[in-house]
């Protein structure tokens, strides 16, 4: 079966995206800097194209027991981003909605990463104490 995985040597260049990008987007929710349109764009784009490649990269060993846990941690994520989405649609209304709906846009690849990572980690953990 074909997997539509980028190579595994992609997974490091998304890291470094994503934790460059990720960062110009802190600085500017946290210095309240929205006017500069030029770094919100790269901080958004920058961030969806930096999480795309470190989640959907292979791993080092990719064989069906870490396609079962990518596509576990996959439903995972979205099962707890969507439980998150209708909460927030239930306490926050108004503008600041707007911006949760912003937030929406990199949780559930937050969350995968997350998930997908700590199971990973797990794995080896148990694989090392055999």
């Amino acid at each position: 079966m074909k997997t539509l995985l980028f190579p595994h040597s992609f997974q490091r260049i998304g890291w470094i995206i994503f934790a460059i990008s990720a960062a110009i987007g802190a600085y500017i929710l946290f210095t309240d800097n929205t006017d500069s349109y030029l770094f919100n764009n790269i901080a958004i784009i920058g961030t969806c194209i930096g999480a795309i490649l470190a989640t959907c990269s292979r791993e080092e060993v990719e064989d069906e027991m870490t396609g079962q846990m990518r596509l576990n941690s996959l439903l995972t994520a979205l099962y707890i981003n969507y439980a998150i989405l209708i909460v927030c649609s239930l306490l926050i209304y108004d503008l600041d909605f707007l911006s949760v709906m912003l937030y929406n846009m990199f949780t559930i690849l937050l969350i995968f990463m997350v998930v997908f990572r700590w199971k990973i980690w797990r794995v080896k953990k148990a694989t090392e104490n055999e």
